[in-house]
C-alpha cells in the first residue's frame, strides 16, 4: 500500500491530494462519502484523488484510476451530489443506465449509488449542503428551495454536463497550482457561486422554459440599484447571488434587465467593475511590485488567472503585466538632456 497525501486539512478552504496504488485505499479519508472501490480489469492500479473544500458546505472531488472500477456506497446526510465523467473517459453505468460524456448524475443525501467505469475511471463531482443549495436557489428557482429530489437521477444535458466538467476541473487545477486561493474569501465565493449556478440549472427542469417579462421601470430600478451599490462598495467583491438576495430579484430577472438596458449581462457588468478595481490597484502599487498581480486579482474574485488576463486585455487593450510595467516605468526618475 502506498498512499501519499500532501494535506490532511479538510476543513473549509481545505485541499487534499493523494496518490494511491491500492484500489482498496482509494476512498480513504473522504469526509463526504462512504464508498468501496473494486478493481475489475487486470493490471497494476494507480489512482489520484483531488479533494477540495471550498467552504464547509461544498466539496469538489476529482477521482482518476488506471483500471476499470466499480464504485458503490453513499454520500453523507444533509447534502446532495452532482457528478459527471470527464470527456474522453471510459463509458460506464449509473444504476444500470448508460453513463456518457453528456450525462450528469444527481444523488440525494444519504443515497446509495453504484457507478461502473469501463476501461479507466475519471470522474468529477460536487457535493453541496442542502441548506447552501436551497439558499442559493431561493431567488432563482423557488421550487428547488422548497423541495429537492429524493431519488437518484441521471440527466442527459450535454451543454450543462460540459459546463459542469469544465468549471470543476478548472477549479481543481487552479487550486492545485495556487492553494492560497482558498484563503481568499473573494476567490472562494466566486468558485462557490459558479458551482451552485450550474447545479441549479442542471437540476431545475423548468430553467429553459421560464420566460420573464419585467416592466421597464422595474428593469431600470434593478440596473440603477446594482450600479449604485457597486459604486458605494468599491472594495466589495460583488457576485450575482448576493445581489439577488439583496434586491430580492431572481437571477434571470437581473440578467434580462441588464441585457435590455445596458446591452450586457449582469455578470459582465460586475466583472468589468472588478476589472477596473484590479487595474486601479495595479497602478497604485506600481512602485511597490512585491504583491503579485495574481494576489490582487484573487482578492477581487478572479481565481482563474489565464481567463482573468483574457478579460483584462479584452477590456483595456493590454495585459495586466503591461499595465504594471508601463506605470512602473513612468515612476522611474529619468535622466534629462543636461545630465
Amino acid at each position: 500500500m502506498n498512499v501519499q497525501v500532501s494535506s490532511t486539512t479538510l476543513s473549509p478552504g481545505g485541499l487534499r491530494l493523494a496518490h494511491v496504488e491500492d484500489v482498496t485505499e482509494f476512498g480513504a479519508g473522504l469526509e463526504a462519502w462512504n464508498v468501496v472501490y473494486e478493481q475489475l480489469s487486470p493490471g497494476r492500479f494507480e489512482g489520484q484523488i483531488r479533494e477540495i473544500w471550498i467552504d464547509e458546505g461544498l466539496e469538489i472531488l476529482r477521482e482518476a484510476g488506471s483500471r476499470s472500477v466499480w464504485t458503490s456506497g453513499c454520500n453523507i446526510d444533509g447534502v446532495v451530489s452532482f457528478g459527471a465523467p470527464i470527456a474522453n473517459g471510459g463509458a460506464g453505468l449509473y444504476y444500470g443506465v448508460p453513463l456518457d460524456d453528456g450525462a450528469v448524475t444527481y444523488l440525494p443525501g444519504g443515497g446509495e449509488f453504484e457507478i461502473f467505469c469501463r476501461g479507466t475511471m475519471d470522474m468529477v463531482s460536487a457535493t453541496i449542503s442542502e441548506q447552501l443549495l436551497q439558499g442559493f436557489a431561493s431567488a432563482d428557482s423557488p421550487q428547488l428551495s422548497e423541495k429537492l429530489f429524493r431519488q437518484p437521477l441521471i440527466r442527459q444535458r450535454p451543454q450543462e454536463a460540459a459546463r459542469f466538467r469544465r468549471a470543476l476541473t478548472e477549479i481543481v487545477q487552479a487550486v492545485e497550482r495556487h492553494p492560497d486561493l482558498l484563503s481568499i474569501e473573494a476567490s472562494r465565493k466566486a468558485m462557490r457561486d459558479c458551482v451552485l449556478a450550474i447545479a441549479v440549472e442542471t437540476l431545475d427542469p423548468g430553467t429553459r422554459k421560464l420566460a420573464w417579462s419585467l416592466h421597464p421601470s422595474a428593469k431600470a430600478w434593478i440596473v440603477r440599484s446594482v450600479r449604485e451599490y457597486a459604486l458605494d462598495h468599491p472594495q466589495d467583491p460583488l457576485n450575482i447571488a448576493d445581489l439577488c438576495q439583496l434586491f430580492r430579484v431572481s437571477r434571470r430577472s437581473l440578467q434580462y434587465a441588464f441585457e435590455d438596458l445596458t446591452g450586457m449581462g449582469a455578470v459582465q457588468f460586475l466583472r468589468n467593475v472588478r476589472l477596473n478595481a484590479v487595474r486601479r490597484e495595479i497602478r497604485r502599487l506600481a512602485k511597490n511590485s512585491s504583491e503579485s498581480i495574481a494576489n490582487i486579482a484573487a482578492r477581487w474574485g478572479f481565481w482563474h488567472l489565464p481567463r482573468f488576463a483574457e478579460y483584462y486585455r479584452a477590456l483595456f487593450g493590454e495585459l495586466p503585466s503591461e499595465t504594471r510595467q508601463r506605470d512602473y516605468g513612468c515612476n522611474l526618475i529619468r535622466p534629462t538632456a543636461d545630465d
